[in-house]
């Protein structure tokens, strides 16, 4: 059994450009992004584990994006958390030292949720709306690697959730992917059962 925290580095959302239009949002993160996962695993071969894993996590917003000739209009987009479901397998490598390293793969289904909805300011009429909006789920994987030492690990993995934002109004909704990818720094405990 893993437990695991890990903070995002370098978030970047897909930029979300309805058609003939300017962007709505900027590539990178707003937020800080984080998660918590839990493992469970079989050694099935030597020096090779599978298992399944579930994790919580916080991707925050895409950076807000201001146009407009004076730059008087802002594009907000809601938060996005995810919950992804996987298979994982981790491969020890077959090394003779206390510090113990390892490759690791994750695949599986995320989960996806919003907190807000797709929000317009307009500066120069002083007001602002808002438009229905939904997220879909998608596909999550990841892949990297890292190190194990006295049951404590440490590792970099390169992750995306898949996901799908639909916002608008009757036959004005746009649906464009918002994938979510970055690597991932994550520290963690083995407990041994």
């Amino acid at each position: 059994l893993y437990l695991r925290a890990g903070a995002d580095i370098n978030g970047k959302f897909d930029v979300v450009k309805p058609e003939a239009s300017e962007p709505a949002n900027k590539r990178d993160a707003k937020d800080f992004g984080y998660e918590f996962s839990t493992e469970i695993t079989k050694e099935i071969y030597k020096d090779l584990e599978i298992g399944v894993g579930i994790s919580y996590q916080d991707h925050g917003s895409p950076e807000r994006l201001v146009i407009g000739t004076h730059k008087d209009t802002k594009l907000n987009m809601p938060k996005i958390k995810s919950t992804p479901v996987y298979f994982t397998t981790k491969y020890n490598l077959p090394v003779n030292t206390m510090v113990k390293p390892y490759l690791k793969a994750d695949l599986g289904y995320s989960f996806n949720s919003i907190s807000g909805k797709f929000k317009v300011e307009d500066f120069a009429f002083d007001e602002s709306y808002s438009f229905p909006t939904e997220i879909k789920d998608g596909a999550y994987f990841g892949i990297g690697g890292g190190f194990e030492y006295n049951d404590f690990t440490m590792d970099l993995m390169y992750k995306i959730n898949k996901a799908e934002l639909e916002y608008g109004r009757g036959k004005e909704r746009v649906k464009k992917d918002l994938d979510y990818s970055r690597i991932t720094l994550s520290v963690g405990y083995k407990f041994n059962f």
